[in-house]
């Protein structure tokens, strides 16, 4: 190994422990440097997350403490191997990454969605596998309100619903599409609009396609309470025969609505 990466790779580790022992760091070296696959192999020979810190969930611990930034730089910048599964009692990394988000002020949700969107797909991208322990911490949120929460917790009931990166990636490419039709479904109003024919009117005025899949949708299962969103749509539409024809899009589709 050249020298000087050497020294690099020895400065990450020492500031990446001086920072997990809540002591003065280089900020210039905990980031995201490209480890070539020897240095990588180095890098993990003397640096062991859960030796460090004696503990068999050092993630969830560090979610705990409140650094949730230095998680994320661990998933997904770090050339340091992380477990992603762990579990502490009902804890899970999916649950710690969720909680975090929806204890923000419901003015920060807007500005802080595509985060969110990010760390769970990164999760998945990373290894994860869906648990019991997730599907029982979104059931408490059903009765919620708040469309901004809403956003986040159908966001989060679909991605463990698909649990593959490749599916997720679709939904996030198309969120206000899956938006839309989720808030015709349920009834609820979802999302950052203000109205649910804002987000679908706003959602779909650039593709035919997907207002023919909502228009669809609306008269199939008969959800006559949102004729004047279909009727607009309708107004709008410049080609009532352009469907959409992507195989991926069309699968995420049928396996959420």
């Amino acid at each position: 190994m050249i020298k000087w990466r050497k020294y690099i790779v020895d400065s990450y580790v020492h500031n990446l422990k001086m920072k997990l022992q809540d002591k003065p760091y280089d900020h210039g070296f905990v980031k995201n440097f490209n480890f070539n696959e020897e240095e990588q192999s180095y890098l993990n020979s003397i640096f062991n997350l859960n030796q460090f810190l004696d503990m068999d969930t050092p993630l969830i611990h560090l979610m705990d403490k409140g650094y949730m930034g230095l998680v994320s730089h661990l998933l997904n910048f770090s050339k340091i191997r992380v477990d992603v599964n762990e579990v502490k009692l009902n804890q899970t990394l999916f649950v710690c990454f969720t909680t975090h988000f929806l204890n923000l002020s419901l003015k920060e949700l807007s500005r802080n969605y595509l985060n969110y969107q990010n760390e769970i797909s990164h999760l998945f991208i990373n290894g994860y596998q869906v648990k019991e322990e997730d599907f029982k911490f979104i059931k408490q949120f059903k009765d919620r309100k708040d469309s901004r929460q809403l956003q986040y917790i159908m966001f989060a009931s679909y991605t463990l619903k698909l649990a593959e990166p490749r599916l997720i990636y679709v939904l996030m490419d198309h969120i206000r599409l899956f938006t839309s039709l989720t808030c015709i479904k349920t009834g609820k109003h979802i999302g950052f609009y203000k109205t649910i024919k804002k987000q679908v009117i706003e959602s779909t005025q650039n593709s035919s396609s997907f207002q023919n899949e909502i228009i669809s949708y609306i008269s199939k299962n008969k959800k006559t309470e949102f004729k004047a969103i279909e009727i607009k749509l309708l107004e709008m539409r410049r080609n009532k025969y352009e469907v959409i024809d992507n195989p991926q899009l069309r699968d995420v589709l049928k396996r959420l609505l």
